[in-house]
């Protein structure tokens, strides 16, 4: 079965009927032209044929151009050249009645009341209604009286002597027939779609999948697209105080494309939400992590929610790839934000950090999954390290105190033993926690998988060196010119934690290793400024909110062009 989007070929005799690359099913961008071998880089028409273009706009001078070869086998009844008229919108704007061979040009003008909208351009042969009508006879009437006689008149070959080549729209080709595959201009169609989305999330809530969404925002912005902001109104156990486009967020998208940041089994409860209008007529995007190799079967449903799906890291695209019927795309977060302007003094001073430290941070979110981002290795790790006796310290900064009170209680049991330990259990605006990651000279992620790894990015965009697992999505961007990557050893989880089943495998850092590189950079800063630079340099270059933007712009304009 043919697919919306996929162009359709017939074979009759030794001609090849060409379809069009619809936008829509109604709406072909073009239709009635024919490809033989006699101009093998033209196309001819039957009768009739058209050429859908995109709204411009505004004014576009307007090219049709081709050739008229003389067909040895014309003679006879169906002497002569056939003749041409072009429409425009269904007015006449010009005509071509050639008196030899050779190449033909008409020139006309789109104006600016067209350009708002679509526009037909329909080709019609003139001088060719007999001829027509006798191929039409030899088709239906070969046991007719003269019917073998009429045979000669099915090929049409009078028709096939006028050729159509393109059609140029300010100098720039449209459509190009000596390209039998897709004569419709790929670029073209890019450079003209409509595009807009409609941009579903966490706007203003203190979590990871939050900033996810802002971190969206940011690049569609870079990249002029289109977007309306809606807050995702599935319950969220977070707080709610990220004020940052607090003031543009709508209530109903009216874009054609609508991207949704949301937790896979969150997805299902969509429409109760937010109405089953949320996705009619439209192409759904499901923007989603996850940390483990698999994606769970029982999460599977979720993605038959969204036409297709979009993930931050390879990691995770594959993952879901595995378990998806839908596309799977490979769409990171853009990293960019105001640095702070304050010294390293003056930071720590405000927040109650030792000013003469060398300082790692850890930060992690109590409603996540603790065995999964393992603060129990980065406190084993600096404790193997022997710094704390060595003019440093460990700064471990908790989101979600409130009601996990005896997970709190825990992590202050982990680090009795570690004096000069700074637990920060308050809650922290975006701005606090990029002031925080500032202050500090090294940031520490001895995670068992990561989807992204937001806090990673972060602080290498502060230009902070970063100890992190070599495995999952950190791996993707982290590495040993730009940071220290910690050996681990992958190992099969003997229970499940959450959504974590038992049986999957992630990552086991080795803390010692971890411990070598605390105590290299603390005992030779220029490495750590010299790792800092390369990573401030990787996040600015990968990860910045014009290369996703750019990135993003493109995937529209694909599925705009469809």
């Amino acid at each position: 079965m043919l697919r919306t989007g996929q162009p359709c070929q017939y074979r009759c005799s030794d001609v090849r009927q060409l379809q069009a690359l619809p936008l829509t099913p109604s709406a072909p961008r073009y239709e009635g032209f024919v490809y033989d071998e006699f101009g093998p880089d033209t196309a001819w028409v039957r009768e009739r044929a058209t050429l859908r273009l995109p709204a411009l706009g505004s004014a576009a001078e307007l090219t049709l151009h081709g050739e008229v070869l003389a067909h040895p086998s014309v003679g006879g009844i169906d002497a002569g050249w056939p003749g041409l008229e072009v429409r425009l919108n269904g007015r006449e704007v010009s005509t071509l009645q050639p008196d030899m061979a050779g190449a033909w040009t008409l020139e006309f003008t789109l104006g600016e009341s067209d350009a708002e909208r679509e526009s037909l351009v329909e080709i019609r042969l003139r001088g060719v209604a007999l001829t027509n009508a006798l191929a039409w006879l030899g088709r239906i009437g070969q046991r007719l009286p003269y019917g073998n006689r009429l045979q000669r008149f099915r090929s049409q070959n009078k028709n096939r002597q006028l050729r159509v080549s393109g059609l140029l729209v300010n100098g720039e080709s449209a459509f190009d027939f000596s390209n039998r595959h897709a004569p419709y201009s790929p670029l073209f169609a890019r450079q003209h779609v409509e595009i807009g989305m409609n941009l579903v999330g966490y706007f203003t809530a203190d979590l990871g999948i939050g900033e996810s969404v802002r971190c969206m925002y940011r690049a569609v912005h870079a990249a002029g697209v289109a977007t309306r902001a809606i807050e995702l109104k599935l319950p969220c156990k977070a707080t709610r105080t990220d004020r940052t486009y607090e003031s543009i967020l709508e209530t109903e998208p009216c874009h054609p494309v609508s991207v949704v940041h949301v937790d896979a089994p969150g997805a299902p409860h969509l429409a109760h939400h937010h109405g089953k209008q949320f996705f009619t007529h439209r192409h759904t995007i499901g923007f989603l992590a996850w940390e483990l190799p698999e994606f769970p079967d029982a999460w599977m449903p979720c993605l038959h929610v969204f036409d297709e799906i979009w993930c931050p890291s390879e990691f995770v695209r594959m993952a879901v790839a595995e378990k998806s019927s839908r596309p799977v795309l490979t769409v990171p977060h853009a990293i960019s934000f105001a640095r702070p302007v304050d010294s390293t003094l003056q930071l720590r001073t405000r927040l109650g950090l030792p000013a003469d430290k060398y300082l790692f941070l850890f930060l992690y979110d109590l409603n996540s999954y603790s065995e999964r981002k393992n603060p129990r290795a980065v406190i084993e790790a600096f404790r193997l390290s022997g710094l704390n006796q060595r003019g440093a310290a460990l700064i471990i900064k908790v989101h979600g105190a409130r009601g996990n009170e005896a997970d709190l209680s825990r992590l202050r049991e982990a680090v009795a033993d570690l004096p000069g330990t700074v637990l920060l259990t308050e809650g922290m605006s975006r701005t606090g926690i990029y002031e925080l990651e500032a202050a500090c000279d090294c940031f520490v992620s001895l995670h068992r998988s990561e989807g992204f790894g937001l806090a990673v990015a972060e602080a290498m965009y502060l230009g902070k060196p970063v100890i992190a697992t070599d495995w999952s999505a950190t791996a993707e961007f982290l590495n040993e010119t730009n940071g220290c990557p910690v050996r681990h050893r992958l190992c099969m989880l003997d229970q499940s934690h959450g959504p974590y089943s038992k049986g999957q495998f992630w990552a086991e850092p080795d803390t010692s290793h971890a411990a070598e590189w605390m105590q290299r950079l603390c005992d030779d800063p220029s490495l750590g400024l010299l790792l800092g630079t390369a990573a401030r340099s990787t996040i600015e270059i990968q990860f910045s909110p014009a290369a996703i933007g750019a990135k993003i712009r493109r995937r529209l304009e694909t599925i705009g062009s469809w």
